[in-house]
């Protein structure tokens, strides 16, 4: 048998990669810090320093990390946060850019076209720090949460162009030359957007119907590798970079029934190959030149963590955030980011920078994800405390919720109102949660709920959760007179916004349904009738029936407002 000569190498690689995720999940640090310094570890020692084959393997990690981005991408959640994604992020990413640009172009003497390129990746923040960051914090549905992931979503979109001139740059053309050939690139890319689009759209939802009809799930897995690595290959082939062929396939993935299934079978392989890509990165880390050069980069670190800090602090204050907010928000995203280690390591690799200063510039970026939990806990803090104040803002809106537009309004937050709570949250759909229990509302924000102590009978309270542009209400408590009163009152009230404004109940059954619908509710949902429903779905498949026929019968019990349970009711008269 053919003996592999790097097969140990993977299995150590492989090995210290679980040891990894386990030790910095202990210390709740990113995974990315320890990849980095076990690398520089290895690659002290000499071992591995040159290996092409896992070189080689390390850059799928990157082809999977844009993937795992298209699909996050949908263009419903782009519209949905456009002002926010195109708005506050661009603004953040084309100022931090261009200031940064300016300082390493006059300081450090690199070519402007060089120096620009350097300070768009140092303009990225870590979504592996920061996300993470809201989560332990219980951020992720407020107002910071929202902005932090806008802000990181515009990022991402923004590394595709910069993939793409990576190449470009990498012959040190004069102003003219790269001119031209970004006009070349530009044309180039949109040829093969339109291309694998329109092939998209034609063959994806049958190639998938086809794979769903096999119902297995390890055919996701192959078919998810075959989608990625042959958008990755058409693009290479176009003279383009590998990652936005991925890109592209994600992209068009995210806009199908089968995202989820897709992104669950490929986010295993994301994380083991970028590991691995981190390694490396870790593994050219010189650490003499690091303890010789430590002033330095310490110096460079809090030049780059104030200069990002002022600029995001100034941007949301522009754009009338809460103060505690601003704060909050510039703490979390004045790190590096992942993209700058992918960047700058290609520019290292291709000359465009010279060795050292590359692998400063690495340092820096791992010293201020480092340093980021540490900034999140301290946003945290102060954002409480500068905000904590009053409840409402000068709009007599509750504060936190300025931003939000076609939001949902959680009225009641009980078991049922927490459930919906949590699918909304799944999917990254904004909510603000409204209760009249103190204590629960107590509680529930200590967990990170965006809920507010409120009546929605009280008009008061109506206008504190931006009614006006809210998307639905969901009126989740048990209570019949509290649903018909808060019910009565919306449709009062917010006559003329009844079109854009779908008010969802909760009620005992269909003729309880029917008078809520008369009141002004849009829908109606019978909960005796949808337990029943759930009870007989189990029975019929402890059964063996098969699970397309009770979805079946489920949406024909459901069809037409449950009229066939109305006459279920009336046969049994």
């Amino acid at each position: 048998m053919h003996e592999i000569k790097y097969l140990y190498d993977i299995l150590v690689f492989l090995g210290l990669s679980v040891f990894i995720v386990i030790f910095m999940n202990k210390l709740k640090l990113s995974p990315v810090l320890g990849y980095l310094v076990v690398g520089a570890i290895i690659g002290s020692n000499g071992y591995l320093i040159d290996n092409p084959e896992i070189d080689a393997v390390s850059e799928f990690g990157v082809v999977f990390l844009l993937f795992v981005i298209g699909l996050e991408l949908t263009i419903e959640r782009l519209i949905r946060m456009r002002l926010h994604v195109f708005g506050f992020g661009s603004i953040q990413v084309l100022i931090t850019t261009c200031a940064l640009g300016w300082a390493i172009n006059r300081f450090l003497g690199i070519q402007m076209s060089i120096s620009l390129l350097i300070s768009a990746a140092l303009s990225m923040s870590s979504s592996a720090i920061v996300l993470p960051a809201l989560h332990e914090n219980k951020r992720k549905s407020t107002q910071v949460g929202r902005l932090s992931l806008s802000v990181l979503l515009m990022q991402d979109l923004a590394v595709v162009p910069l993939l793409a001139i990576m190449p470009i740059l990498k012959n040190n053309p004069n102003d003219m030359e790269l001119l031209f050939a970004v006009g070349k690139a530009g044309v180039k890319a949109i040829l093969s957007i339109i291309a694998i689009t329109i092939a998209g759209r034609l063959f994806l939802r049958p190639f998938f119907s086809l794979i769903g009809s096999v119902k297995t799930d390890e055919l996701y897995v192959t078919s998810a590798l075959l989608l990625v690595l042959g958008a990755s290959c058409a693009t290479q082939e176009l003279g383009l970079s590998n990652a936005m062929g991925a890109f592209l396939a994600g992209l068009l993935i995210a806009e199908t029934e089968y995202r989820n299934k897709i992104e669950e079978s490929i986010i295993p392989f994301q994380g083991m190959f970028l590991g691995l890509f981190f390694m490396t990165v870790g593994m050219k880390i010189d650490i003499d030149l690091i303890v010789n050069n430590a002033k330095i980069i310490f110096a460079y670190s809090s030049i780059l963590v104030a200069v990002k800090f002022s600029i995001i602090f100034i941007i949301a204050f522009l754009f009338r955030f809460p103060l505690g907010a601003i704060v909050n928000a510039s703490l979390l995203l004045c790190q590096g980011g992942e993209f700058a280690f992918i960047l700058i390591k290609m520019a290292s690799q291709n000359s465009m920078i010279e060795g050292d200063l590359g692998q400063i510039l690495l340092m820096v970026v791992a010293v201020t994800m480092a340093i980021t939990p540490l900034l999140a806990i301290i946003g945290s803090k102060l954002e409480d405390k500068l905000d904590s104040s009053k409840d409402l803002n000068i709009n007599l809106e509750f504060k936190g919720i300025s931003d939000l537009n076609g939001h949902v309004v959680i009225a009641g937050f009980g078991r049922v109102g927490r459930m919906v709570a949590y699918m909304l949250a799944q999917e990254q759909i904004d909510f603000i949660a409204v209760d009249s229990n103190a204590s629960l509302v107590k509680k529930a924000r200590a967990q990170g709920f965006p809920i507010y102590h409120g009546d929605l009978t009280q008009e008061d309270t109506l206008k504190a959760v931006g009614m006006d542009r809210a998307g639905s209400v969901v009126l989740s408590m048990s209570d019949k007179a509290a649903t018909r009163k808060t019910t009565r009152i919306i449709c009062k009230e917010y006559k003329q916004h009844l079109k854009q404004l779908h008010i969802i109940a909760r009620v005992e059954d269909y003729k309880h349904g029917d008078f809520i619908k008369k009141c002004g509710a849009t829908i109606a949902i019978p909960a005796t009738i949808e337990t029943g429903l759930q009870l007989g779905a189990a029975v019929l498949a402890d059964a063996g029936i098969p699970e397309h026929e009770i979805i079946f019968l489920k949406e024909k019990v459901r069809k037409n407002d449950y009229m066939l349970s109305k006459e279920i009711e009336l046969s049994k008269i």
